[in-house]
């Protein structure tokens, strides 16, 4: 089963997030993770929240993930954080929704042009 972690961060420090930058994209690939969503523009459709940067990375397994966390590099990794970057992160595991079911709203009702 697919899990996948968002982030969503404020950086302190333009010079030292570079690094940060860096490392986490090293720390995931070394994990077997695949980064889908790196940054990009936002648009808050509801809410009150206003996140400065966005990532959406996906992994094989939550094994993958848990040994990521588990590891050295991520100890070091958030060493490095401190002082240069502040955020949430949430891990979301992949229910295997079927095609039919993504393509439809919480509420049931179709999105898109063919919902007009």
């Amino acid at each position: 089963m697919a899990v996948h972690l968002i982030s969503s961060i404020d950086v302190d420090d333009e010079a030292g997030y570079e690094e940060f930058h860096e490392r986490s994209e090293a720390l995931v690939s070394n994990h077997g993770g695949r980064y889908l969503v790196i940054g990009g523009e936002t648009s808050v459709l509801r809410g009150d929240w206003s996140p400065q940067r966005l990532t959406l990375i996906q992994f094989d397994d939550a094994d993958s993930v848990e040994a990521m966390f588990d590891s050295d590099e991520f100890a070091r990794l958030r060493e490095l954080a401190a002082g240069t970057v502040q955020g949430n992160l949430v891990r979301v595991d992949d229910d295997e929704v079927p095609a039919k079911q993504r393509s439809r709203t919480p509420s049931g009702t179709r999105r898109g042009p063919s919902a007009r």
